[in-house]
């Protein structure tokens, strides 16, 4: 963690995390360590999105810890691969219907701290539950959100019709788009049931009873995107990642930081970094120990991938041609974020 602090850091700083970090393993007086409405926000839009590129995920990396006067959050960063579009050969059911009270691939709940206090407290959890329905409320029951798709994928998509020498097709590009609204549609309809009990909400529950799942085989997954290869997600393993992915979206409700300006590339402080009480400490991946084999990926479909490195650039300046489909498709993702960030604001303060 040290070692990819985004701040300066001094020997006080490292101590007050510890014990933060120490105390909220315990479970003890979380509010004191832990900023729980903030946390709790940022989990409801996470999991709804299914980004097991991410700390829920069996990598458990791709975000940062945020630390300010030993109270701790999450800044989002990566979710290029989300919609279940990380495991997009696993079944589409599945990844629609993901329990949203284990959200956790590869592991337990237990075994990511930063989550599981929420579960281990009915209070926090009836606070999830709570806000989990009211995002339904605001951006499904009112169609909010397929209005959000459609207004942004209407601005994207001229500039994908005139890409010279096309990575991807226009049609495909429409594909992916259809796909995108038809998940979130059935997500949300099958959280709605996993708030009602109608769906079970754990791992363990739909395992024993999966009769009331919402029924996702019509989705092909990958039509989104796919790690390494293939769809629009074979793209991106090629693209450039270095802007903030996923910040708006990933920050669903949360209150502003002022000037506090943290980069989600993994190389530039944040402007604030000199205070000594707030701190951004990066989940960067630096080792290579802590990567996959990506030996089963051909390296051509991810133009400049450095299997050694995790150095927030992914791109080579020989993929020029494939960058505006690419951002295109980014930008969809990442603007409907934003618009929930910003109407969310509106309607909580």
């Amino acid at each position: 963690i040290f070692g990819n602090a985004k701040t300066t850091v001094t020997d006080a700083d490292k101590a007050r995390l510890i014990a933060s970090l120490k105390q909220m393993n315990k479970a003890t007086d979380i509010e004191e360590v832990v900023n729980v409405e903030e946390v709790i926000r940022y989990f409801v839009v996470h999991n709804f999105a299914v980004n097991f590129d991410s700390y829920t995920g069996s990598m458990i990396h791709n975000y940062y810890l945020y630390e300010e006067d030993g109270v701790m959050e999450m800044i989002p960063w990566d979710y290029n691969l989300g919609f279940g579009t990380f495991q997009g050969s696993s079944d589409a059911t599945s990844l629609v219907n993901y329990p949203i009270d284990t959200p956790v691939s590869g592991g337990e709940v237990s075994s990511r701290p930063m989550l599981a206090w929420i579960f281990e407290s009915e209070e926090y959890t009836e606070l999830y539950h709570q806000y989990f329905a009211e995002f339904l409320t605001m951006f499904y029951e009112n169609g909010s959100l397929e209005e959000m798709i459609d207004s942004v994928s209407e601005m994207i998509a001229p500039y994908i019709e005139k890409q010279p020498k096309e990575f991807y097709t226009y049609e495909e590009f429409q594909t992916g788009v259809a796909t995108l609204k038809d998940f979130c549609t059935l997500r949300l309809e099958s959280i709605e049931g996993q708030l009602n009990g109608t769906i079970p909400a754990t791992a363990s529950g739909q395992s024993a009873d999966s009769s009331s799942l919402v029924d996702g085989s019509k989705i092909t997954v990958s039509d989104m995107g796919s790690f390494g290869g293939g769809g629009f997600g074979g793209g991106f393993g090629g693209g450039n990642h270095n802007d903030n992915n996923g910040g708006g979206f990933g920050n669903f409700g949360s209150v502003s930081r002022g000037n506090k300006s943290e980069s989600g590339n993994g190389s530039e402080k944040p402007s604030d970094g000199t205070s000594s009480d707030k701190q951004s400490w990066g989940n960067k991946q630096t080792d290579n120990t802590q990567m996959p084999d990506m030996s089963q990926f051909d390296t051509g479909s991810m133009p400049g991938f450095d299997r050694n490195s995790m150095s927030g650039n992914y791109a080579s300046g020989n993929n020029q041609t494939t960058t505006l489909i690419l951002l295109g498709i980014s930008v969809l993702i990442l603007a409907g974020g934003l618009i929930f960030a910003i109407l969310y604001g509106r309607k909580r303060y």
